[in-house]
């Protein structure tokens, strides 16, 4: 992979990370229209939940979706390598936020404990083989 590639990595990672930010918050605004919840605050064990399950399943489907666009695009470059290098900058820029996040919170768990969690892991894992789906989707087929 090329430098440039690198870069395209690193957009893709973000444009994942913000359309599933949107995906969360369609999510609770859906769930809180249907169950007439109101006033509800970030950390309310309900909302927390409705996202959580939202970046499960909307997470790695475009992480499928975003590296299969772009990796077909150049399919003389690596997918697979691309498909790794997307969720490395997506797990980087997470962890990033949880760092801040954690900081922000001197009571609560560091960073290391949060991206550490069972449920984190899980979510990192779904991600990272909706990500090498995507690769494995665009990659090259040899003509017979």
């Amino acid at each position: 992979m090329k430098p440039v590639d690198f870069v395209k990595a690193l957009s893709v990672a973000i444009l994942v990370m913000a359309l599933d930010l949107v995906c969360a918050f369609c999510a609770v605004s859906i769930w809180a229209m249907l169950t007439g919840a109101q006033g509800l605050a970030p950390a309310d064990p309900k909302v927390i939940e409705v996202s959580s399950l939202s970046t499960r399943i909307c997470g790695p489907l475009l992480f499928a979706l975003l590296v299969w666009i772009f990796q077909r695009k150049r399919p003389d470059r690596n997918a697979f390598g691309f498909a790794f290098a997307v969720f490395g900058f997506y797990l980087l820029i997470d962890w990033g936020v949880g760092a801040l996040a954690a900081k922000a919170n001197p009571l609560g768990p560091s960073a290391a404990e949060m991206m550490l969690q069972p449920a984190v892991l899980a979510t990192m894992a779904l991600k990272l083989l909706g990500a090498l789906m995507g690769g494995w989707l665009a990659r090259p087929r040899r003509r017979e």
